[in-house]
C-alpha cells in the first residue's frame, strides 16, 4: 500500500499538490488504481502522483537532473540525507553559490551529489525557481529565507517508500506510447501557455512552444486511440482552446470544426499563482483542464 502522506520534495513552478484533491475528483471512474498504470510524463515535482499515490506508476521527465533526485531518493535515500544534513550545516550566501557553480560543473549526472545539489539549490533559492540559461547552467540567485529546511528527512523517507515498484525515467513525453495500455491515465502538466508576455513558463534553456502544444494535443490523439484516459492542464487562454480544441479564427470570431475533438472535455479552476517577484502581484488566475472523456 502506498504512503499517501509522503509530499512532493521540491517547489516547482506549477506544482498540483495542493490543487490535487480537486483534479481526483476528474480522474475517469474506470481507471483502476490498483491495476491500471498511471503515467506522469512531465512529473515535476509529482504533486498530483503524491496525493493520488497509485499503486503502479510511470514517471518521466526531460530534467535528467530531477530525475537523477528522483532515483537517488528511491536507491539510495541514507546517503541522500547524510549529505543533506551536510548541505543544511553549511548553508549560507557564500555557500549557496559555491553549491551552484559545482552544480553547473558537475559531469557525471547520476549521482548522490547532483541529487542532494538539486534539493539543496532548490529549497534555498528564490521562490524555488528551476531556470536554466541559453548555455543549460542553472543561473536562480538565493531567496531570502531565515532558516530553510534543506533535509526533511521523514519526508525523504517517506517519498523512499513510495517510490518502490515505480518506473522513473529521463525522456520526453512522446517515449511513454509504448508502455500505454487500455485503461490506463496520463497526467499532463506541460509548460503553461503564457496568460500574459510576462507570465513564468519556462524552466529550461529549451522553451516549450506553440508547434510544441500543438504536437502535444497531436500526442494527446494518440492516447485516445490506446483506449487511455488522459488529463492535461494549462492556462485558461484563447489560445489554448485555439491548440486544444482545434479552434480557427476568422473575423474575430472563434470557429470550432465539428469533426475534430468532438470528444475531447474541460473544467475550470481558479488557482493562486505564486511565482512572481513581488507578493503583493500574486492573484488567483484561472486554469483549464482537459480531457477525452465527460467531467
Amino acid at each position: 500500500m502506498k504512503n499517501k502522506s509522503a509530499k512532493p520534495f521540491v517547489k516547482w513552478a506549477g506544482g498540483k499538490y495542493k490543487l490535487a484533491n480537486d483534479l481526483k475528483k476528474l480522474i475517469h471512474k474506470k481507471f483502476d488504481i490498483k491495476k491500471n498504470t498511471y503515467f506522469e510524463p512531465m512529473v515535476g515535482s509529482g504533486g498530483f502522483y503524491f496525493n493520488l499515490a497509485p499503486h503502479n506508476a510511470y514517471l518521466s521527465d526531460i530534467n535528467q537532473n530531477l530525475i537523477t533526485t528522483y532515483n537517488s531518493i528511491k536507491t539510495d535515500v541514507k546517503a541522500l540525507i547524510k549529505k543533506l544534513e551536510e548541505h543544511q550545516k553549511n548553508h549560507n550566501k557564500d555557500y549557496f553559490y559555491e553549491m551552484r557553480d559545482k552544480y553547473n560543473e558537475i559531469k557525471d549526472v547520476n549521482t548522490v551529489d547532483v541529487a542532494s545539489l538539486f534539493i539543496y539549490l532548490n529549497r534555498t533559492c528564490f521562490n524555488g525557481l528551476y531556470r536554466e540559461n541559453s548555455n543549460g547552467k542553472f543561473n536562480v540567485p538565493i531567496g531570502s529565507y531565515k532558516n530553510p529546511t534543506i533535509c526533511d528527512s521523514q519526508n525523504l523517507l517517506k517519498v523512499n517508500k513510495n517510490l518502490q515498484n515505480v518506473n522513473i525515467e529521463c525522456h520526453g513525453y512522446e517515449q511513454i506510447i509504448k508502455h500505454i495500455k487500455k485503461g490506463d491515465f496520463i497526467y499532463i502538466d506541460p509548460p503553461y501557455i503564457p496568460l500574459d508576455p510576462t507570465s513564468f513558463t519556462k524552466y529550461s534553456k529549451d522553451d516549450f512552444g506553440i508547434e510544441d502544444h500543438n504536437s502535444l494535443s497531436n500526442f494527446c490523439d494518440e492516447l485516445d486511440k490506446l483506449g487511455a484516459y488522459y488529463m492535461l492542464s494549462n492556462s485558461d487562454t484563447e489560445l489554448t482552446e485555439k491548440i486544444y480544441f482545434k479552434i480557427n479564427e476568422k473575423n474575430g470570431q472563434f470557429l470550432i470544426f465539428e469533426d475534430e475533438h468532438d470528444n475531447r472535455f474541460s473544467d475550470k479552476f481558479l488557482v493562486s499563482r505564486t511565482i512572481a517577484s513581488k507578493a503583493e502581484k500574486r492573484e488567483k488566475a484561472k486554469e483549464v483542464v482537459i480531457t477525452n472523456y465527460k467531467i
